[in-house]
């Protein structure tokens, strides 16, 4: 239960990271409207290219076509509201579960 609960808190801290860094490129000056695609492929070109890589070839081809491209073309202010939702939701999720308690049966009575 204690690992679910760290996992939480990651998770969470993730999510304000990326809102963080959501932020940070909104007050740099670039267009938060363009796709998250062209967004950061002006910051870091070789990274998006290496995230392809990493997720094609080492897990899945499906998560990169049907989970991220989708999301790399959404403008990048909806793409990072909807990965801070989505990692709010997971994060707070393990901490339920964290918190949950199995009564034994002997507890019951």
């Amino acid at each position: 239960m204690i690992a679910m609960r760290h996992l939480g808190r990651f998770i969470l801290l993730l999510a304000f990271a990326v809102l963080t860094v959501g932020v940070w490129v909104w007050l740099a000056g670039h267009d938060v409207t363009k796709s998250a695609g062209k967004v950061w492929y002006q910051l870091a070109p070789e990274s998006l290219n290496l995230s392809q890589a990493i997720v094609q070839r080492h897990l899945l081809p499906e998560i990169w076509e049907q989970v991220a491209v989708p999301l790399l073309l959404r403008p990048f202010w909806e793409s990072v509201i909807l990965l801070f939702i989505l990692l709010l939701i997971l994060g707070a999720a393990a901490g339920f579960f964290s918190r949950r308690r199995v009564a034994h049966p002997k507890e019951r009575s």
